[in-house]
């Protein structure tokens, strides 16, 4: 009875450090994406930079065409 005990307590922690365990990837799944995201946006700013001063586009039509390029990305969503 008493290593049936002892069994079942093992068991119960173990699965609880499993709970812990997956929740914590899931946390760090949740700040990956939120650094991928991120990382997209300085992407995207920095090859429309390069665009635009290949273009030498004024100041603001670049302002313009980065508002324009954010709204089509929120209709692609």
């Amino acid at each position: 009875m008493k290593g049936e005990i002892v069994d079942i307590t093992r068991m119960r922690t173990a699965k609880i450090q499993e709970e812990k365990e997956i929740e914590e990837l899931r946390n760090r799944i949740k700040e990956l994406n939120n650094n991928k995201f991120w990382i997209e946006k300085e992407i995207q700013i920095a090859e429309f930079l390069i665009f635009s001063l290949e273009k030498e586009i004024s100041p603001q039509a670049v302002v313009t065409a980065l508002i324009e390029h954010e709204l089509r990305d929120l209709d692609k969503e």
